[in-house]
């Protein structure tokens, strides 16, 4: 599908996401008029002003996004953040952005069906919590490059359903060392080979289990969900999460 407003982007990050968002965004008729690979020593400079690049689409490492954010603020450019890993930095993103002109919607994971997923999730916690016979747990599995585990969406799951199930009071890594505990939400991780991304949440039973599940195909899911995600930002001002995206506030 081509968008009816094309745009005129800069990729920051050139590594299989950067492509598949290349990708992406040329199929839906945007163009790419700059391209920076912090990974190969590549540094912003006046290159990215004069490019006229609208909107920046980032997709680096988690170290390297307040940089990236405040690079995007100086240079004017609307931005995209796919990057996980800099969680404990959205409030010194918040204060770039609320100091700049430009408008920045940031998310662990672009794909529609995720967002999807969670709402899910979010209603099975809530029925869970009324009959409290079911524990929960979450996993997910991710392709061994991936640095950060568990993954950004993977928390964003536990973090909802903390906030739905009263007899869970906060998550840690899993699977725990030795004996479980009743309070705690476990969230276990697996890297292998090269999966996209897949997670997992199951409520367990003393007579049946659930399991909700969702799973990504292909990197370029996640790529034309940041595209998506570049159209309605550009002309905002402000600092925006997918849930924005999708209440169609903002």
């Amino acid at each position: 599908m081509t968008s009816s407003n094309p745009l005129r982007l800069a990729l920051l990050g050139y590594g299989k996401m950067g492509r598949a968002v290349e990708t992406a965004a040329l199929e839906r008729g945007h163009s790419i008029a700059a391209i920076i690979d912090p990974a190969q020593g590549e540094a912003y400079s006046d290159e990215l002003a004069r490019s006229g690049a609208q909107v920046a689409i980032d997709f680096t490492t988690g170290s390297a996004v307040i940089d990236n954010v405040r690079e995007m603020a100086s240079a004017g450019l609307d931005l995209v953040v796919g990057t996980t890993g800099w969680d404990d930095r959205v409030a010194e993103a918040h204060r770039i952005v609320k100091g700049s002109e430009i408008g920045m919607i940031h998310s662990p994971n672009f794909a529609i069906g995720v967002h999807i997923f969670r709402k899910v999730v979010e209603l099975a916690a809530s029925l869970v919590d009324q009959v409290g016979l079911y524990d929960v747990g979450v996993s997910e599995s991710h392709h061994q490059q991936k640095l950060d585990t568990p993954s950004g969406t993977a928390i964003h799951i536990a973090e909802a359903i903390l906030v739905r199930m009263r007899a869970k009071d906060d998550w840690e890594k899993g699977p725990p060392h030795g004996a479980s505990d009743p309070g705690r939400l476990y969230v276990s991780s697996t890297r292998s080979g090269e999966i996209p991304g897949t997670h997992v949440v199951s409520f367990e039973g003393p007579l049946d289990r659930i399991y909700l599940k969702h799973e990504a195909l292909d990197r370029s899911v996640f790529a034309q969900g940041a595209v998506i995600a570049a159209e309605w930002v550009h002309g905002r001002r402000g600092m925006f999460t997918i849930d924005d995206f999708f209440s169609g506030e903002g």
